[in-house]
């Protein structure tokens, strides 16, 4: 597990090692609603919160 922090150090989200959000989402929405940085715990890098919020049936195909 991943720990994702806002700016002052402190939790808002659990993931795993692999990106799949455990449990914060609300947090999470509304941290990046405020503007907020958030980082990975463990080596300090920017989260991509895109990953988390884009839901799959809104990607475009191309046939």
């Amino acid at each position: 597990m991943r720990n994702i922090v806002n700016e002052t150090g402190e939790i808002i989200a659990k993931a795993t090692h692999d990106g799949t959000l455990v449990g914060g989402q609300h947090r999470i929405a509304v941290a990046a609603s405020l503007g907020q940085k958030l980082l990975w715990q463990d080596n300090g890098e920017p989260v991509n919160l895109d990953a988390f919020f884009r839901h799959p049936s809104s990607q475009r195909h191309i046939a």
